[in-house]
Order: structure tokens, then sequence, then C-alpha cells
């Protein structure tokens, strides 16, 4: 390999979405990831059985000298990037309770919350989410894929438990998460208090990987056609979630669309 090959990092983001917000929470939290610490990176439109582990965001990393490496899971790529020395470890100054909530924030969004939107984009929404994620296959083609993954999804979220709630339940449960994160954030703001500076979700100067989790979260819901009860909820009961990602916006992500 050319040993004057340039550092390349592409994240496959699973729609093509130039100077936008994909509707995938882990895009989201993967570019805020890298934008952090200022890590360059190009947006590549993947699909997700390409990827390592079947599923969006993957990268294709290549750094001077080596061959390229394909890496998938937000959690695990950003793991990775911090052994490489692309990252620094956001959480290495952290108390060890403070560790501890950091890690609880990111299971209630990335382990609980998850399968309450994937209830309501691809159980309560199916044509929108569909047309979406499926959109370049010809319509037969489409419909068939479509049946395909919502059988899949449904066994999925009956095995998670999720499938065996009522839709009021699942509702009760989306609330309650969402009235948690707004909480912290309140707390947060009124700790640091600084016009238009950004503030955190554990209530420091500094983001940790929480972070990058509820923001993913929050901005997914707000760019979605097929979260509309979600996007309607966080705008008219939880304001200060939205303003913790307008600030975040603001700063990180100049170049992108905002949300409506």
């Amino acid at each position: 390999m050319d040993l004057k090959t340039e550092q390349r990092i592409a994240i496959y983001r699973g729609a093509d979405l130039p100077s936008q917000y994909t509707w995938s929470p882990f895009v989201s939290k993967l570019e805020l990831r890298c934008r952090l610490s200022g890590l360059k990176y190009i947006c590549e439109i993947g699909f997700p059985p390409s990827g390592p582990k079947g599923k969006i965001p993957y990268v294709e990393v290549t750094l001077p000298g080596q061959s390229s490496v394909w890496l998938s899971d937000s959690t695990l790529i950003a793991k990775d990037f911090v052994n490489k020395g692309l990252l620094p470890d956001l959480n290495s100054n952290l108390s060890v309770v403070d560790k501890g909530r950091d890690l609880a924030i990111r299971a209630l969004m990335e382990d609980k919350l998850a399968f309450y939107d994937t209830y309501e984009r691809w159980v309560k929404n199916y044509y929108v989410m569909r047309d979406h994620a499926m959109g370049k296959l010809p319509y037969p083609a489409r419909v068939i894929a479509g049946t395909l993954a919502y059988r899949g999804i449904i066994q999925r979220l009956h095995e998670q438990g999720t499938g065996r709630f009522s839709d009021a339940e699942i509702t009760a449960f989306t609330e309650e998460v969402w009235e948690a994160i707004n909480g912290l954030l309140e707390a947060s703001l009124e700790k640091n208090a600084e016009q238009d500076e950004c503030f955190w979700v554990l209530g420091g100067r500094e983001p940790s990987e929480a972070d990058t989790s509820v923001f993913g979260f929050v901005v997914a819901n707000l760019v979605s056609d097929s979260a509309p009860w979600s996007r309607d909820l966080l705008k008219g009961n939880f304001p200060m979630t939205i303003e913790y990602a307008r600030r975040i916006h603001k700063k990180y992500f100049p170049d992108y669309q905002m949300w409506d």
C-alpha cells in the first residue's frame, strides 16, 4: 500500500441526505462524537447488509500506511477510534458515580427508548418508514422487502418485550424516558447558565458519551417523518430538550439543515 495514503474516515449513513441529519439516532450519535473532537470524516450512503454487523452506521477507516478497516456499531466504532488515538476518551475524567450515570443514560436511550421508537416507526407508521428506508427499490421489490422487514421487526419486538405492551403502555414509557432526560437537562442548564452555550446531560462543563446518545435520539425524532407523535411530544412538552439539541446543532453542525 502507498505509505503516502492520507487518513480517510467514511461514515456510511444509509441515506442519501447531503448536509442533513438522517433518521437514525446512531448515525447522528457517531457524527457528534467525531465533531466534538474535530475529527474530519466524509459521508457515504451505504446499505445495512453491506456493513460488518448488518446495520447502520458503519465506517471505513484508512490510516497512512495501512489497509482500510471496516467497523460497525456506533459504540464500538467510538471505542476503536479512542484506542487508535483518533478521538479522546470523553469519560476519562468522570468520577465512578458519573461513569455509572453516563452508562445508565446510554442504556436508557439505546436499550429502551430505541425499541419504543422502532414500534412507532415500523408499526404505527409503517408505510412512511418503509418508503423512506427502501425508497431506492422499485415498488414491487419495496413491497416484498418491506413485508419481510416488518415481520422480522415484529418478531424482535415481541422477543425483546416491547411488542408485548399495549400502545398506551408504550406511550407512557416513552413519555417517562423523555421526562427524565428533560429533567436532567433543566438541572444542567440551571447549573451552567451561560447565554447560548451548550450544556450537557450530566451537568458538567464538558460532554460525555451520554450526550452523543441523547442528541442522536432527539434529532432522529425531530427529523423523522415516521415519528410524528414523538416529535410533537418533544416540541410540546420538553422545550429544554429541544434547546439542548439546538445549541449543539448551532455549534457543531452549522453546515447541516436544522429541523423544522
